[in-house]
């Protein structure tokens, strides 16, 4: 009776996750809409091509959609139960609460996994090739203003950071460059405060050249006041190559991350980036561990409990998620810290409810 038991809570739960996936990810789309009308109205962007950008928004868009859906899914159905006295019959043959909560965290942490997958190999693609889009059909006279977190590599396997770019005269400043030798360990680390593009090079000036040994220890520190890099892309490679974490796989962003360290650059913004693609996904898990419990409430109108319980829970996390990712982005606590915070208190708050649940 149990694996019954646990079938049809599952199956049951993840129709109606499904389900909600549209209708939350439509409500989420909202200023996104905004956005692309304005292209389309204004900008004049082919239709086709909103339509494409909106559509690889949209796996961004789930991610988000995904833990908010399956809680929403949980609390119906769990509602459902309750006002169908099905919840009592399972009591009644002797199953415990705490058993009976058991397959909707293993869904919640299933669709953990599937967003974690779905963020971490999907989202950095779709998002890149829409603001490659948007870069060439909204930005027509020239490229977007860069203000932060660029990264591009050329032909020559040579790794480009930009922090911020002139469009006007082209300078661009706080530069790090790292070129991958074929016969080192370590790159050459580049650092100069600000470059030029002329034509097919880059002319780099105030700089320093960081040279590490084959155990990545600091060798050599050359100063120059300026040095010319020859680009053979061409000026559309440069920045369709750019990549900003939202871009990026986890195992690119921490190559990237352990980069700026050597060159002795703050890598707060994109440490907090890094442990987010983990922290997000993985909220499925505890708005279920702190939202179902609060859901059994054997009453008729379980319907809007459940509703009202989503909500609050959604709201109290991302508004938790927005302020603790300020204060990791300016140094304020430990990066890791920051992007988990919200996971760590819910999951503390849902593992007292879950031990307290038998005694309602």
């Amino acid at each position: 009776m149990i694996k019954i038991m646990d079938r049809y809570i599952a199956r049951e739960t993840a129709a109606g996750m499904f389900t909600w996936v549209g209708a939350v990810t439509i409500i989420m789309l909202v200023q996104t809409l905004f956005e692309l009308a304005d292209f389309f109205v204004n900008k004049k962007v082919p239709l086709l091509i909103v339509l494409e950008i909106l559509a690889l928004y949209l796996p961004a868009h789930m991610v988000m959609t995904f833990p908010i859906s399956n809680l929403l899914a949980s609390e119906l159905n769990l509602g459902r139960l309750c006002r169908d006295s099905e919840l009592v019959a399972i009591e009644a043959s002797g199953v415990s609460l705490k058993r009976f909560l058991f397959p909707y965290l293993v869904l919640a942490l299933v669709v953990s996994g599937g967003s974690f997958l779905l963020n971490d190999v999907v989202v950095p693609e779709t998002n890149h090739r829409a603001q490659t889009l948007i870069r060439e059909y909204v930005y027509k006279e020239g490229p977007p203003r860069i203000e932060q977190n660029v990264f591009f590599r050329d032909a020559e396997n040579r790794y480009f950071y930009v922090n911020q770019l002139d469009n006007e005269s082209w300078e661009m400043k706080n530069v790090i460059v790292y070129e991958l030798g074929k016969r080192r360990d370590f790159p050459d680390v580049i650092v100069a405060q600000k470059a030029l593009w002329l034509d097919d090079q880059w002319l780099l000036q105030e700089g320093v050249i960081h040279r590490f040994d084959q155990q990545g220890y600091l060798t050599q520190e050359i100063e120059f006041s300026e040095m010319v890099i020859d680009m053979k892309a061409e000026l559309k490679d440069f920045f369709e190559k750019q990549r900003s974490p939202e871009e990026m796989p986890s195992r690119e962003l921490r190559k990237q991350i352990q980069i700026l360290k050597q060159a002795g650059a703050a890598t707060e913004n994109f440490e907090v980036a890094y442990h987010l693609k983990y922290a997000i996904p993985f909220s499925a898990l505890v708005f279920v561990l702190i939202g179902v419990p609060l859901g059994i409430q054997q009453t008729r109108d379980t319907r809007t409990l459940g509703v009202i319980v989503t909500v609050i829970l959604a709201f109290v996390y991302y508004m938790m998620l927005s302020i603790f990712r300020s204060l990791g982005r300016g140094a304020v606590i430990d990066p890791i810290l920051a992007a988990w915070m919200p996971n760590i208190i819910f999951g503390l708050l849902g593992g007292i409810l879950y031990v307290l649940v038998d005694k309602k």
